[in-house]
Parts: structure tokens; sequence; C-alpha cells
């Protein structure tokens, strides 16, 4: 037990911290933002000691989101009398740049990691897809809306399914609960979203 704990003792924090974020995120609680902070940093540090700069860039990304999405819900979503939730619908004008974002990203990220990595096609395509999901659906995060569980959740379902045909049983399992705990946390939101009132 100690020696597999020895062994896998970076993907054995790394799910701990996820877990707790993913647990945080579901319950809409602003802590999530300081786990994603430190999941952030762990990941950086694990991709810069590991030479995988692409993943660390992210990672950084992550982190600057994570802080900048703090900020916001500390400041300019504090609860007021008129505001019955912590979360609310995107707005309908939305989609399309969310769309639009997706595609961008996809593309810079598939492009980004043909030119640096010798991966099968389907797994370039599948991480940059989940990539892109993740990085649009954290700036979502930030604002709030429900539907950046609509991109984690087919995030997850890839990325465990990438990771079992990589023979990472142990992620694989881990994110196929994110994706399960994802699902739930679509409704929860709903649930929690604020409902405009009507206008009389």
């Amino acid at each position: 037990m100690l020696e597999f704990v020895q062994n896998n003792w970076v993907s054995i924090v790394g799910a701990i911290i996820g877990l707790l974020y993913l647990y945080l995120e579901y319950k809409a609680n602003i802590m999530m933002w300081a786990a994603s902070i430190v999941m952030a940093a762990f990941y950086i540090y694990i991709f810069y000691d590991t030479q995988l700069y692409a993943s660390m860039a992210i990672y950084v990304y992550f982190f600057a989101a994570s802080a900048y999405g703090w900020i916001l819900w500390l400041t300019k979503y504090k609860r007021t009398e008129t505001d019955s939730g912590v979360t609310i619908h995107a707005p309908k004008s939305s989609i399309i740049p969310i769309i639009g974002g997706i595609i961008v990203v996809f593309v810079i990220i598939y492009l980004l990691l043909i030119h640096y990595t010798i991966d099968q096609d389907y797994l370039t395509i599948g991480d940059a897809l989940t990539t892109s999901l993740n990085i649009v659906a954290l700036w979502m995060i930030s604002r709030r809306w429900v539907e950046q569980w609509l991109l984690l959740i087919p995030a997850n379902a890839i990325s465990s399914i990438l990771l079992f045909v990589q023979h990472d049983i142990m992620s694989g399992s881990l994110f196929v609960i994110f994706f399960i705990v994802s699902i739930f946390g679509y409704y929860k939101w709903k649930k929690l979203a604020i409902t405009p009132p009507k206008l009389t």
C-alpha cells in the first residue's frame, strides 16, 4: 500500500484536490475558487517538472481565471435582498460567443498539439476538445452561468474515455465520477438559479 502511494502520489493528490473542487462547485460554494487555485498551482509545478510546457500554460490560465472568478464572486456577485440565489442562466445572446469561443480555442490548441506532439489523431482531437470545453466552462463559471455544466459533462466523459484508452484506470475512473457529479451539478445549479422577477 505504501509503495502504491509513493508511486502514485501525484495522481492521488490531484484526485483529492479535484474531488474537493468538484464538490465545492456542485454546492456553488465560493471556496471552490480557492480549491481551483491550489489545483492549478499543483499542476503548474507538475507539468513544469515534467517539461510539459503546453499543459503547464493551460494551468497558468486556469490559475489566473480562478483568481479572476474568485474576485468576481467576492465583489460583483455579492448577494443582495433581491438576489435569491447564487447562480443564473446564461443569456441567449451568449450562445453564439460560447460556441465560437469553443471552436477558436479548439483550433488553436489542436494546431499546437499537432505541431508539438506525436499523439494519434483521436487523442489529439479529444485532448483539444476537452481542453477547449474546460477553458470556456471556467469563464462561464466566473459568471455563475448554470449552463457551464453542459460543457463539463461531455468534457469529463471524453476525458474518461481517453484516459481508459491510455490505460490510466485510476484517472479514468476519477473522470467517470466527475462526469456523474457534473450531471447532478447541472440540476443542482438550476435549482439555485435566480428567476428574474416578472415585469408588471
